[in-house]
């Protein structure tokens, strides 16, 4: 065998495995697509996930929840009240919006990145006691993402409740 042949067959066997890579990424793409794991109901699936581990980590460590307005929580840990804010921020580009959950003592998360239209919060009261908190994402896939997506998954509207543990 020469060596201008095994040059030959390195190049067609490299050539084809980056194609099999490419095809194969796509693939998994394409059901990770179709299955929902990705677009707007799934970005907001997982953001309302994290909200709700974090108010349920709030009070699960001695924080109580005073009051609940549409963008904010007043907590009370026995000595201080504080205010744990939820912004809607613009991105630089001015047209992408995020999520930003601002609370003084702990700095800034951000919640979701990039695709959210409004953000709201009510408080469940039953029989005069706060017993939950409804939450409300909207969410628009941003520009460049719509392209990937079905048009049915580029926009999303969804509703969670947090339960809140019995505040004594």
């Amino acid at each position: 065998m020469s060596l201008i042949e095994a040059i030959a067959c390195v190049a067609i066997v490299g050539t084809l495995a980056t194609s099999m890579v490419g095809m194969m990424r796509g693939s998994a793409r394409v059901t990770a697509i179709s299955q929902g794991n990705e677009g707007a109901a799934a970005e907001g699936r997982q953001a309302l996930r994290f909200l709700s581990e974090q108010i349920r980590q709030m009070t699960s460590s001695g924080l109580s929840i005073v009051s609940i307005g549409n963008r904010d929580i007043q907590v009370d840990d026995g000595l201080n009240l504080r205010r744990i804010r939820f912004e809607i921020r613009r991105a630089s580009d001015g047209v992408d919006r995020s999520l930003v959950m601002v609370d003084p003592l702990l700095g800034e998360t951000i919640c979701l990145g990039n695709s959210v239209r409004d953000f709201d919060m009510n408080e469940i009261i039953v029989a005069g006691r706060r017993v939950g908190i409804e939450m409300t994402l909207q969410l628009q896939t941003t520009s460049d993402r719509a392209g990937e997506l079905r048009p049915d998954q580029d926009s999303a509207e969804m509703t969670t409740v947090v339960c809140l543990s019995p505040q004594l």
